[in-house]
């Protein structure tokens, strides 16, 4: 098992997922674009949540504008 550290740097994936959950898609959905099971998409965005350090979206909007992977 992988231990994950708030901090780490998202993967391509997760940098891909991330995008596509901060424009309003649903796990589901994103599942459906990237044509991947809707597991790994939860665990990418568990991932997302633990390198992030938070769950909450808002949080997790203006962390993804620091680390300059969105505009605000």
């Amino acid at each position: 098992m992988v231990r994950l550290e708030e901090g780490e740097p998202l993967t391509p994936r997760e940098r891909e997922v991330l995008m596509l959950t901060m424009a309003g898609m649903s796990c589901p959905q994103i599942a459906k674009r990237l044509g991947i099971s809707l597991k790994t998409i939860e665990r990418h965005r568990l991932h997302i949540s633990i390198k992030s350090g938070t769950h909450k979206a808002v949080t997790l909007a203006r962390w993804a504008i620091r680390q300059g992977l969105i505009e605000a």
